[in-house]
């Protein structure tokens, strides 16, 4: 690097994927400090305050003018979840005129929102578990009737979450309607709009979308198989356990549907408005692949699954932090 680039790191966060956030955020400071960046490790709390490296927490407001006096050059988003992935801090950064890794305020907000991206992607044809959402007033309003319309609509099982989780945070597989009340008890506790979907069995895959090259455009990196082996699906510790989950890169799926994820991915960070990266999850099915979701800033933790597609590529964690963070100030210039 001909200058000395500055990059704060933002880490932790308001959402219930903070401690996962922690440990991307700790991956990408080292990634940089070994590239010759100076990287400011920045920890945001549970309850909204900043600690710029161990200093005493501070007031988002304050945070404002600490990033102007360290003179950062870009923010590295390494934020999972509400109030760091739904474009909230994304329209802060723009508002201070810091420049910032990964998708913009729209994009993170529609990519956050599983319902209406789920509405805007099927729109493009592309296709979707059968779905219905309510919020807490339609379910208290009459029980019966949304159970009712669950079993006629989707039947079971069927899978409950949360409309704006992360991370399989609050998701239930409910196997038949009587355990439905007290699974949408549990999911109500992690989040205020539910989204029911039909249960889809097949491979669970994901596929990584590399958005950094102006000349290269959008790529799709290699399909990763999932394929939990301790939990029915990939839950939260089925993804953050060391050994809970066999992940195949490339995955053991056949090429030709490999290849038509691969370009529904890029077709969903596209019509989605996503960039410098995104991450769909999918269920291979008898039909084909049925698209689940887009993350917008996909874990970097050690057991990441976007780091392991890019690692499949030949791209190493250093070059795809440096990737990041060179797209973000290339939109400065």
């Amino acid at each position: 690097m001909q200058k000395e680039v500055t990059v704060a790191v933002l880490m932790g966060g308001m959402s219930s994927e903070h401690d996962v956030s922690l440990h991307s955020g700790a991956g990408v400071v080292k990634a940089l400090q070994a590239q010759g960046y100076t990287a400011v490790p920045v920890v945001i709390s549970r309850t909204g305050t900043w600690r710029f490296f161990d200093d005493e927490p501070v007031s988002v407001c304050d945070a404002a003018a600490r990033l102007r006096d360290l003179h950062v050059d870009c923010v590295f988003i390494a934020l999972h979840g509400v109030y760091g992935e739904d474009g909230r801090i994304q329209g802060f950064l723009e508002v201070l005129g810091i420049p910032y890794t990964g998708s913009g305020c729209a994009a993170s907000a529609l990519g956050m929102d599983k319902v209406r991206s789920k509405a805007v992607v099927q729109q493009e044809g592309v296709r979707v578990a059968g779905h219905i959402a309510f919020g807490p007033k339609t379910w208290h309003d009459d029980a019966d009737a949304v159970r009712a319309r669950v079993e006629e609509e989707l039947g079971f099982p069927c899978v409950l979450k949360t409309a704006l989780g992360g991370s399989s945070v609050g998701v239930e597989i409910v196997q038949e309607v009587g355990a439905f009340a007290d699974a949408m008890t549990r999911v109500f506790e992690t989040g205020d709009f539910i989204l029911v979907e039909s249960f889809v069995k097949g491979v669970e895959v994901t596929c990584s979308v590399l958005d950094t090259d102006p000349e290269t455009g959008i790529r799709a990196l290699p399909v990763t198989e999932i394929r939990p082996l301790t939990a029915s699906f990939f839950d939260y510790e089925a993804k953050y356990t060391p050994g809970a989950t066999q992940e195949i890169t490339p995955a053991e799926i056949e090429p030709e549907i490999a290849k038509q994820v691969q370009q529904i991915a890029v077709h969903v960070h596209h019509i989605v408005g996503c960039a410098g990266w995104s991450r769909s999850d999918f269920i291979i099915d008898d039909g084909g692949p049925v698209w689940i979701e887009v993350n917008t800033v996909p874990g970097l933790t050690e057991t990441s699954l976007y780091p392991q597609a890019c690692a499949a590529a030949g791209i190493s964690y250093e070059k795809m932090v440096r990737l990041f963070v060179e797209a973000a100030l290339s939109k400065n210039n």
